[in-house]
């Protein structure tokens, strides 16, 4: 997991945090506010100061907080004047929002807050879905209410342009105040705050939900709080059942709120979802049996913890915050469960992991073995963390410090206090520490403790967010809240800071914003009975050991035999098998592994006849694809009769299980383990497993720079066909062995290009293409040499004789230049053919005549890969895209935009221990959509019954809609949103909690160890680029944000230099002036979409810059060269008929990635496909050339 934080306030009001990958806490820096509670989720901080107003903190964000602010201006056009402002009083405003019902005067839109500035002044948006505008920028129309078009026509009566405004959140790392309720503050002071909902299904992306409790007993939720809008908009006084005064509130991770009522009880608030943030109606449930006041309740997602008067801690049953907003029964659960131990305060994090403050001690307690089978937990245990303080706390604390140390250890940890039972009171107990050194009052490393603070009015809280209400920030009202140096840390200056190992009384615990893995414990804790280095290094314990290793020295292992015999084995199961591609029928499998050798036999239901039975040779992938409550694997054998075999079992399990030993067999077979190569394809199926292809094997059959095939050629007959797995270009030699008939009257070799497809009517004409002709005509004694392009023949060469013999062996060969093919005959050179196609495009030798031929050889300086017989993978994981680089770094993007790193290991998941090598605990979330539509019938009203030519009552989003119901509608629709979650486990490191949109990674030169240069998209479509990443530390080190004027969608680097991204609005870009020592370039240059097609994805890399349109369409930037980087214009491609008529539904593309010298797509129907005949000359290749079928939704061959 990633670096999380635990927050704490001590008894003196300070805030500390506690890092899970550090050992230290640390003190937020000072300014002079104490605060008395505090919630926390990761990034934002809401706390209750000292004089009881609420304070908010943002810290550690990798984008920095910018918002558009927007404002059309309208103008209709009048007879005799043009154009004017002066518009109709049915018109909208002048200056307004984009539907015209919001008034948005230029001059009337000021900044929030004392946190925000402006990023320059009002410009221009001069693009329209991508197209380019005039200078003036305006868009023309009929009416308002309608389609806006970029040219004025004879009929556009109305014209708008947008002007747009960039603010940006400048109050990182800063405490900032709330407004009051009141002018006068203190008339209705807070008295609790809570922050969470940050995960509500299917709510706008940075939603966040703030609660409060005022000392009136009044429930208060703050609105329009986000990651945009830290500070939120305003209070709303949420109304409680009469009778009702609450004294504490708790909102978690997924919206669910808890309320602590003064008498006992408890009210649970009902109908929070996405549509309504403040819910609909409060439930009330009783307290803890003991009839004792509520102190606090914390809100988890299976859980709910509460503390009463007596200082007891108890659990809530049955709790579903997830599912609590159709389900009553799941927010409310029944029945408290009372736990051992005495705590003062408890706080849950966002997985149901628990943290408490002891009743006596004040230390911080983590209750251990919570799992998603056990929410209780099974005992406490005591933090150990040294305590960082500022020179600014006071001398006062330090003396009652030192005092305490008199007479307590800072670890003693003897607390029967808070711990009451003695089981788990040998896990809080530790004796072996003496009591450290008391801290110097007023003096700390030479330094004094009191220092004044160097700019105390900067960011002081009573001058930060709404105390100032509607009042802008001017910078030269004050110099110091805007100074040029920026500083990201949240904590104070080193010089102000000094380490104290004493005892930190807490008053108060926030987990909100931290995550722990509950197998993998961050080092906090201190293990009863743990030896020190200088222990384990004691002269006796070494002799021990040193005696012990002596006695092994002669031991000889050979002679034992095995325990377990492993080298042959027969694995029986029951199942069902798909062989005909229509139905399912029940089978007996039969998997059989002997040494090295496996077979798997597929019986009829009563064992009795043979079904099927292959080699495990045959198989190059075993894939997961279930369907809804019916597990299936698919066996792809591409080179049997049946290329896919769908096996369906009767649970998961059995299925994994399979899919463990089926994965085992071909490891061994194809000697597939450990990590992989750094030239490998990625793949990523619509499941979320991810597979790679490894050119190991490849590269072994690598001669020099050049790659070798020998392809036999004994006892085929003729005509014969030889694909051909490689681009031919330059260097690339074909030698052919055989002899002719000595009744053969003539025999024709052919280098076949990729036919033309040509659109006819309805359908398409094929036409063929043919490189070289190469025909020996022993009745004519000449050999002919031709070339056809497009189905017609283009004029015959015959000079050169016949050097052919019936009866006799020839040995031909052709060898590829960069103008024409040098052709040798038995070892003599016998003519030169000039190109008339590109060589790159020859993908098929076509051989007829009376021969016999014993051999192919190709010689080629590029890889021969024949996609059908790539052998995939499984790498344990659920991702939705995966990208690499040549360096061997490999980066990858979640479902829920969460961004993992590979660490090199293997398997996971369904591998298991055995099989598996550095894998990590992985979680991942998906939301799943699905539109109920209805149609008016006069009679019934709405109802589910549609017309025939409707669409599905239950369908995907389609059209658009309105919020409101007007009188002409007749149909109507509404979303339903379910969230799943999956955990597994694979060989990825989680980075950070920055989520991803894309990300594209390059070196900075060609050596692969230099540094990586990696460009990355936030969930916002913010660009930023990664610093310090190499292969030594692949996660990098810290994000640097880009600016960027529209909000993108996909992005991707070449060369360091070439970046491409795509926008929103379907418009591509291209960073300008990439340095070295400017690797995030100063500007992006807008480039236009194919006119009707804008964009939604991009891919670069020496090959060219290839792009996919949302219509599915792809494209490649003609032109491109060093002088204009930009290119001229877009050329499109179509999935050739081939690839439709042997994959089924393969009409559009649905994702591309472009390597050095490769290009690899993806289709709508799941198909892989792989460019043929790139090379320099011909950037564009000349077809298609498909792998095995699946249901693959990307592919990345960067690294390849």
């Amino acid at each position: 997991m990633p670096t999380s934080l635990l927050f704490g306030i001590n008894t003196e009001g300070r805030v500390h945090t506690l890092s899970t990958s550090g050992t230290l806490w640390r003190e937020l820096t000072y300014v002079g506010q104490e605060y008395k509670k505090l919630s926390a989720i990761p990034h934002f901080l809401w706390a209750l100061g000292g004089d009881h107003q609420v304070y908010v903190y943002v810290h550690g964000l990798d984008i920095p907080i910018r918002v558009k602010e927007e404002s059309y201006e309208n103008e209709r056009w009048i007879p005799i004047e043009g154009f004017s402002s002066r518009l109709l009083p049915t018109d909208r405003f002048h200056f307004s929002s984009a539907d015209g019902t919001i008034d948005r005067q230029i001059d009337k839109i000021r900044l929030p807050s004392m946190a925000w500035q402006w990023e320059g002044d009002w410009q221009l948006d001069l693009t329209l879905d991508g197209q380019p505008l005039d200078h003036n920028g305006w868009t023309y129309a009929i009416d308002f209410p309608a389609q806006y078009y970029s040219k004025k026509q004879w009929k556009s009566c109305v014209r708008r342009r947008l002007w747009v405004r960039y603010r940006k959140y400048v109050a990182m790392n800063s405490w900032c105040a709330i407004a009051p309720l009141h002018k006068d503050a203190t008339a209705e002071p807070f008295i609790d705050i809570s922050i969470g909902g940050q995960n509500i299904a299917g709510a706008d992306q940075g939603t966040m939900l703030v609660w409060a409790v005022t000392s009136h007993n009044r429930i208060m939720f703050r609105s329009g709080v986000s990651t945009k809008s830290p500070e939120g908009a305003k209070w709303h006084c949420v109304t409680v059942p009469g009778g009702c005064e609450v004294g504490q509130i708790s909102v978690g991770s997924t919206g669910l709120v808890w309320a602590a009522l003064l008498d006992g009880r408890a009210l649970i608030r009902i109908g929070i979802t996405r549509e309504s943030l403040m819910g609909s109606v409060w439930v009330e449930t009783r307290g803890p049996p003991n009839a004792l006041r509520t102190m606090q309740i914390s809100v988890g997602v299976c859980a709910v913890w509460a503390v009463t008067q007596d200082r007891k801690v108890w659990f809530r049953k049955s709790i579903k915050a997830d599912t609590a907003e159709i389900s009553e029964e799941m927010a409310v659960g029944y029945g408290w469960v009372e736990m051992v131990g005495n705590m003062s305060s408890v706080s849950v994090t966002g997985n149901d992991q628990v943290f408490a403050i002891g009743g006596e001690d004040r230390a911080i307690y983590f209750r251990t073995g919570i799992q998603n089978g056990d929410l209780t937990g099974k005992k406490w245990k005591c933090l150990h963390a040294p305590l960082q303080v500022s020179r600014a706390s006071s001398s006062a604390s330090l003396n009652r410090d030192k005092v305490n140390n008199g007479t307590r250890s800072t670890y003693s940890l003897n607390r029967p206090n808070s711990l009451c039972d003695t089981s788990g009171l040998s896990d809080v107990v530790d004796q072996s520490h003496s009591a450290p050194t008391s801290l110097p009052v007023g003096e700390l490393g030479g330094r004094h403790f009191e220092t004044q603070l160097k700019n105390p009015r900067a960011w002081s809280p009573v001058r930060s967010v709404g105390s100032i209400v509607g009042t802008e920030v001017h910078p030269e009202s004050d110099a110091s809240l805007w100074s040029d140096k920026q500083d990201s840390c949240i904590f104070a200056e080193d010089e102000e800071l000094g380490w104290g190992e004493y005892e930190a009384p807490w008053s108060w615990i926030a987990a909100g914003a931290c995550t722990i893995d509950p197998n993998q414990l961050p080092n906090w804790f201190m293990e009863q009975g743990a030896m020190t280095q200088t222990e384990l290094d004691q002269p006796w314990r070494l002799q021990i050991l040193e005696e012990l290793r002596s006695r092994l020295i002669n031991q000889s292992y050979k002679d034992i035999p095995l325990a377990v015999d492993t080298t042959s084995w027969v694995h029986i199961g029951e199942g069902r098998i798909n062989l005909s591609g229509s139905a399912f029928v029940d089978c007996i499998l039969q998997l059989e592994w002997v040494h090295t050798y496996g077979t798997l036999t597929v019986l009829n239901s009563d064992g009795a006849t043979t079904m099927q039975q292959f080699s495990i040779n045959e198989i190059t992938c075993v894939q997961c694809c279930s369907e809804p409550g019916s597990p299936r694997l698919a066996i792809h054998t591409p080179n049997l009769n049946i290329p896919v075999i769908r096996i369906q079992f009767s649970s998961d399990s059995q299925m994994e299980e399979w899919q463990t030993h089926f994965t085992t067999v071909c490891r061994e077979i194809y000697n597939t383990t450990g990590s992989p190569s750094k030239k490998s394809i990625w793949a990523v199926s619509s499941l979320g497993d991810s597979f790679i292809w490894d050119s190991k094997q490849l590269i072994n059959l690598q001669e020099g720079n050049l790659h070798i095939q020998e392809i036999d050629l004994n006892r085929k007959l003729m005509p014969l066909k030889i694909p051909l797995y490689t681009n031919c270009v330059a260097g690339t030699v074909l030698t052919l062995t055989g002899y002719a008939l000595c009744d053969a009257n003539r025999f024709a070799i052919n280098l076949n290009a990729y036919p033309t497809f040509k659109p006819k009517a309805k359908n398409y004409s094929e036409l063929e293409n043919c490189a070289l002709h190469f025909n020996v005509r022993f009745e004519e004694d000449i050999v002919v040499r031709n070339s056809m392009i497009d189905g017609k023949w283009g004029e015959e060469e015959r000079y050169g004789g016949n050097p052919f013999n019936r009866g006799k062996e020839f040995v031909i060969q052709f060898e590829f230049t960069s103008d024409n093919y040098i052709i040798s005959v038995n070892d003599k050179k016998f003519c030169n053919y000039r190109h008339r196609l590109p060589s790159s495009a020859c993908h098929l030798i076509d051989i007829w005549g009376k021969i016999t031929l014993n051999k192919l050889q190709i010689l080629t300086p590029n890889m021969i890969l024949n996609p059908k017989e790539m052998i995939w993978r499984q790498i344990g994981g659920h991702l939705r895209t995966v990208e690499s680089c040549v360096a061997g770094v490999i980066w990858a993007i979640g479902f829920d935009h969460t961004c993992w790193v590979y660490n090199g290991g293997w398997g996971g998941a369904f591998a298991g221990a055995l099989n598996s090598n550095n894998v990590h605990s992985m979680s991942d979330i998906q939301d799943y959509r699905v539109y109920e539509n209805q149609r008016w019938n006069p009679v019934t009203g709405y109802t589910s019954t549609g017309l025939p030519t409707d669409r599905y009552m239950w369908s995907d989003v389609t059209a658009t809609y309105h919020a409101n119901k007007h009188f002409t509608d007749y149909v109507r629709r509404r979303r339903w949103i379910r969230r799943c979650a999956v955990a597994t486990t694979g060989p990825w490191i989680e980075l950070g909690h920055t989520k991803l949109l894309d990300v594209s990674l390059t070196l900075l030169s060609n050596d692969e160890d230099s540094p990586i240069i990696v460009w990355a998209l936030a969930s916002g479509g913010q660009a930023m680029i990664r610093l310090d990443v190499s292969k030594s530390n692949p996660l990098g080190v810290k994000w640097e944000h880009v600016n960027s004027d529209k909000p993108l969608s996909s992005i991707s680097c070449g060369p360091f230099n070439n970046v491409w991204a795509v926008a929103t609005n379907g418009s591509a870009y291209m960073r300008l002036g990439i340095k070295v020592d400017l690797l995030q370039g100063n500007k992006w240059m807008c480039i236009e979409p194919p006119p009707g097609n804008p964009l939604k994805q991009i891919s670069v890399n020496e090959i060219g810059v290839w792009a996919l349109s949302c219509k599915g369409n792809l494209y490649i930037r003609k032109d491109i060269s060093s002088g204009w980087p930009e290119g001229s214009c877009w050329q499109s491609f179509s999935v050739d008929p081939l690839i439709i008529s042997n994959t089924q539904n393969s009409g559009t593309f649905k994702h591309v990635s472009v390597g050095t010298n490769e290009v690899w797509v993806t289709t709508d129907a799941g198909a892989l496909l792989r460019r043929i005949g790139l090379s320099k000359e011909n950037p564009t290749g000349t077809g298609w050339t498909s792998a095995i079928p699946g249901m693959w939704q990307h592919v990345s061959c960067r690294a390849f």
